[in-house]
């Protein structure tokens, strides 16, 4: 069971991981449905409500409705009497209208709204009508109308919400005197001081047939992306500064280009004077001219403040690739973060601009993803990454602060106990220059406007598959430029 709270969004991600795996959604819903049905058994019997009346079962058009469907199944077969209501006339997924029609062959009433009982009342009531992806939506159409109906019933009987009550987040929702939710708690179901929220009720956690990997980063964490928007101008899918560059020019290069085909409109790449004249700039990344030479320095950084700060500004930074380490360095990424911090720009610390972190602790007011491989997560927070737990769940946002952890198997760590693992890939990965890649997926979709945790999971399977893509083309011949076109045609492939 998990022991940390799942973000409502991350319910269908997890959903889409699990078809990629070949988990049968069916199974997955039955699951959920015989879980609701146990909890309504548990409380009916329990209750004084008259046993002659029927438990009401309201189901809306997608997957959480599915849920209601194969949970009257269940109740049907332990003997109770239910009455199915559903907000429309099919269910929107291939498997809720399984079940749906499963129920219509065990000869289950499905009354269609606004066909409802007018002259019965109900044992208890299942609200299935939303699910996860509706939290902080206010009911609309004929959910809303079918919600209303409900609420003079709902104020005398039991109320079990499948996942989480209907309208949760807003003043519509239909308090629920029970809720059985799937696999982990949902951020908002607590208050701040830790309490459940009373619109909840009584809270059961209740596990899924699937395994361990459905949590893995994957193609469902592209439904996170944001979406495109067909009326958008240049700059609306955000602009990214990269500051790196010094002994090495080709990092911050490689930086861009995996944030430019992330879909990252405007990425800017600073980096002292020396290494910018050995680069080679593809045409749709803007050299960003600064003072210094040969490596960063606090002059640099007081000249790339206006590109902070002016006009529109950067959406995120991207900071260490190819960065070298000295005095004046040290201080210049002091001082970068600090701006960051000040003007809530996301950032993502890479390669050496890791060693100018505080031992052992999370920057101060910092939002975003820190991507070390083992030796520098080492020299930064110590043998065992988890130790840094403590420091990331200082964040009041559960998805403000990742540690990325590098290496044939990515791990992630993120505030409340969250976790992940990035897994395959391709072997010729291990060249030089992925890391770069990474950490300007990375900034790139943070640019666009993605919360650190679900951009770390996205970039993190990203890369992967846009590595083994490449490498069926260049074979042991891959190197880390190959790779950029591949993460825009996996992304393209996956939302």
């Amino acid at each position: 069971m998990a022991n940390w709270a799942m973000h409502p969004d991350e319910v269908e991600v997890f959903d889409a991981n699990a078809r990629h795996l070949d988990v049968s959604i069916q199974d997955l819903m039955q699951a959920a449905g015989q879980a609701l049905a146990a909890e309504t058994v548990r409380i009916v019997e329990a209750s004084e409500a008259p046993e002659h009346r029927e438990i009401w079962i309201l189901c809306g058009s997608g997957n959480n409705g599915g849920d209601g469907f194969a949970a009257a199944l269940s109740l049907h077969e332990s003997g109770h009497s239910v009455r199915l209501i559903a907000s429309h006339v099919t269910q929107k997924g291939e498997s809720a209208e399984s079940f749906r029609n499963a129920c219509r062959e065990a000869s289950l009433p499905i009354d269609v709204w606004p066909m409802v009982p007018l002259e019965s009342k109900p044992r208890a009531i299942i609200d299935s009508l939303l699910g996860a992806g509706a939290v902080g939506s206010v009911p609309r159409g004929d959910v809303s109308e079918l919600l209303e109906w409900t609420r003079p019933y709902s104020a005398s009987v039991n109320v079990i919400a499948c996942d989480l009550p209907t309208g949760f987040g807003t003043d519509a929702v239909l308090s629920a005197t029970s809720t059985v939710t799937f696999h982990a708690e949902k951020i908002g179901m607590r208050d701040a001081m830790g309490t459940i929220i009373p619109t909840i009720g009584h809270l059961r956690v209740a596990p899924l047939p699937w395994p361990d990997e459905v949590l893995d980063c994957g193609p469902g964490d592209a439904l996170r992306y944001p979406p495109l928007n067909p009326d958008a101008r240049k700059g609306d899918r955000g602009r990214l500064l990269i500051v790196g560059g010094g002994p090495y020019h080709g990092a911050p290069i490689l930086a861009g280009d995996a944030a430019a085909r992330s879909g990252c409109d405007l990425v800017h790449v600073a980096m002292p004077s020396e290494a910018r004249s050995r680069a080679e700039w593809p045409p749709h990344l803007i050299p960003e001219s600064i003072p210094d030479e040969v490596s960063l320095t606090l002059d640099s950084v007081e000249h790339l403040l206006g590109r902070v700060l002016s006009g529109r500004g950067v959406q995120a930074m991207v900071i260490g690739p190819g960065l070298g380490r000295g005095e004046e360095v040290s201080k210049a990424v002091e001082r970068l973060i600090e701006v960051a911090v000040e003007e809530s720009v996301p950032v993502v610390i890479d390669a050496d601009a890791i060693s100018v972190l505080p031992k052992g602790r999370w920057p101060a007011g910092m939002v975003g993803i820190i991507t070390p491989h083992s030796r520098e997560a080492e020299e930064w927070i110590g043998p065992e990454p988890a130790a840094i737990r403590n420091e990331l769940d200082q964040a009041d946002d559960p998805e403000a602060r990742v540690v990325l952890l590098t290496g044939p198997v990515d791990r992630l760590f993120g505030p409340q106990s969250r976790g992940a693992l990035g897994t395959g890939g391709n072997p010729r990965m291990a060249v030089g220059g992925t890391g770069d890649l990474l950490a300007g997926i990375c900034g790139g979709l943070l640019a666009q406007g993605m919360a650190p945790w679900p951009a770390a999971r996205l970039a993190s399977a990203l890369l992967r598959e846009a590595g083994n893509a490449t490498a069926l083309e260049r074979g042991p011949g891959l190197v880390a430029s190959d790779v950029p076109p591949h993460i825009a045609s996996t992304l393209a492939n996956w939302i």
